[in-house]
């Protein structure tokens, strides 16, 4: 991997080197490219982005993207494609989810 930020810098307070970008930010820079769909322009104002250094043996960043209430964070490790979805802040009991078309796998959340 080839870092794009030092992991020790102190980034907003965040020891951690995360570095963030919330909705109106997103969508402020859009509007600038020109116009945007309304429809999209909704949703991108309620995305939250977050982007942390990879660590030792990571092939990329670790990039977390809120929407809907949920986090869904995905990073390239050194042997796999790691996803992770977090969904405790809803009152979801069930994710189904699919890969590559190959149909939905539903997984049940304790």
């Amino acid at each position: 991997m080839t870092p794009w930020t030092d992991p020790s810098e102190n980034t907003d307070g965040l020891g951690d080197g995360q570095r963030t970008l919330n909705g109106p930010q997103l969508a402020g820079a859009l509007a600038l490219l020109g116009p945007v769909d309304p429809i999209c322009a909704e949703v991108i104002g309620r995305l939250n982005l977050r982007v942390y250094p990879g660590g030792p043996g990571d092939r990329t960043a670790y990039v977390v993207l809120d929407v809907h209430g949920v986090s869904i964070g995905v990073k390239r490790r050194a042997s796999d494609l790691y996803l992770h979805a977090d969904t405790t802040e809803t009152d979801d009991r069930l994710i189904a989810f699919e890969v590559n078309g190959g149909g939905e796998i539903d997984h049940p959340i304790s």
